[in-house]
């Protein structure tokens, strides 16, 4: 058995601390930055230790109504607390705190970005992604050597750009506009659809007490698969006189995948070897064999919670995965055009602020063809728009999050370049303090 110290830390990140002194300071209230997300870590336990919570990775917004806190204390969480620190979120949040705190000295000296994240700070319902990228961009272009200021938006009027720079080459300034695409409509409900059609499936598994892995590859939009798919791919299995050592695959209309036997085993090591195991990616990953994706899993098990944290199991009788992608044409179609809503609000936030830039940040799923799917229409939409404004150069920033068990902030990072004039920033990547991947396959595509 090992015992662990629940309220120590993992991590003692100088970047992360600098951020969040930084953040305090930019608050006003130093002290009341740092209940607040004290408060926030309370919230974080109080959820996660809730029966009904078991083996669910929550959202910012079901931790607490504070999400900018709850987004802050993940950061928090990873030097003075593991038991509220959460693996799937701190991949999303920690690098992007980390490399604030890399860059905070620069940040003290732009025009207006104290100003910038103190706004940042006074919301609480809002997730506070485009606020990051704005000051992290910031800094960044600071700490290429140019000079950069904040844009300070007037009450009543349009939207403008985030940011203004000096661009030597061309003896003037710039406008950048900086857009952090997180999950769009289309995606939500996806995700929210697939709950419902893994739901009949994991009540089969429950009443007969499966350890399997189901993979399934959907070639339709979730909204026309059954709602009883996955259960009567299960069912054809458990009914099968046949045994096969490599798996029941299948093919239809629908889509196509295989049912294999779990590698419970794997798991009976991992808790016997570590004296508990975290109810979530990592138990997947023993079942299945391989990484997964964060949103593209469910889980179904009996398993008793581990006392000492109860997002952790001490015992399993059974388990099975669920992994999952829909690579139909129509859903990545759909995808695609989200980016092009973002850079047509780009262009228009740009127009009549003279030379332009924009700058485009998406997670990326890992090992998914979708991935590769939804790249390709992200560059047919962008070569075939046409700017109403100056725009000399758009940047299409991949990042794909990693939710390690060894390590708190990795995540790999793709761009694309388009535009009269790519070469403007050539080196100017939202995470550049990252080692060169070392091969021309995107990041999505990177062996974890």
């Amino acid at each position: 058995m090992v015992n662990t110290v629940i309220g120590a830390g993992l991590e003692d990140d100088e970047d992360v601390w600098k951020a969040l002194e930084w953040f305090a300071i930019a608050s006003g209230k130093p002290s009341v930055f740092t209940e607040r997300l004290s408060n926030a870590q309370q919230a974080y336990r109080a959820v996660t230790a809730a029966a009904d919570s078991f083996g669910q990775d929550p959202g910012l917004e079901t931790i607490s109504q504070d999400v900018v806190g709850a987004f802050l204390a993940q950061a928090k969480s990873l030097i003075d607390d593991r038991r509220s620190y959460d693996i799937a979120l701190g991949s999303r949040i920690v690098p992007w705190v980390k490399q604030i705190g890399r860059n905070a000295h620069l940040l003290r000296q732009i025009p207006g970005a104290v100003e910038r994240a103190a706004r940042m700070l006074r919301t609480k319902a809002v997730a506070p992604d485009g606020a990051m990228f704005e000051l992290l961009m910031a800094s960044n272009y600071a700490a290429n050597g140019f000079d950069v200021a904040f844009i300070q938006e007037a009450k009543g009027q349009e939207r403008t750009p985030d940011l203004q720079l000096s661009l030597a080459e061309l003896t003037g300034v710039a406008s950048v506009e900086c857009k952090r695409l997180g999950r769009g409509k289309y995606d939500m409900q996806e995700q929210a659809t697939h709950r419902e059609i893994f739901r009949s499936a994991a009540a089969l598994m429950y009443n007969c007490r499966l350890s399997v892995h189901l993979d399934v590859t959907y070639t339709e939009e979730l909204e026309a698969i059954p709602s009883r798919y996955l259960e009567e791919r299960l069912m054809r299995v458990i009914s099968s006189a046949i045994i096969t050592p490599n798996g029941y695959p299948w093919k239809d209309d629908f889509g196509f995948g295989v049912v294999k036997r779990a590698n419970l085993p794997a798991v009976h090591r991992d808790i016997h070897d570590n004296g508990s195991l975290y109810f979530g990616t990592k138990l997947a990953r023993l079942l299945c064999g391989h990484s997964v994706r964060e949103t593209g899993y469910h889980l179904a098990a009996q398993a008793d919670p581990d006392e000492l944290d109860p997002r952790f199991i001490r015992s399993i009788s059974y388990g099975s995965v669920v992994t999952w992608q829909c690579a139909a044409p129509t859903a990545i179609e759909k995808k695609a055009r989200y980016v092009k809503t973002k850079l047509v609000e780009a262009d228009r936030q740009l127009e009549a602020h003279g030379l332009g830039i924009a700058h485009l940040a998406m997670d990326m799923e890992s090992q998914c063809e979708s991935s590769d799917l939804r790249r390709t229409r992200n560059i047919e939409a962008i070569q075939a728009f046409k700017p109403s404004t100056a725009l000399l150069a758009v940047y299409l920033h991949y990042l794909v999050p990693r939710i390690s068990e060894s390590h708190s902030w990795t995540v790999d990072e793709t761009i694309d370049r388009f535009g009269p004039r790519p070469d403007l920033v050539p080196s100017l990547a939202v995470f550049p303090g990252s080692a060169p991947i070392g091969n021309d396959l995107p990041a999505w595509r990177q062996e974890t």
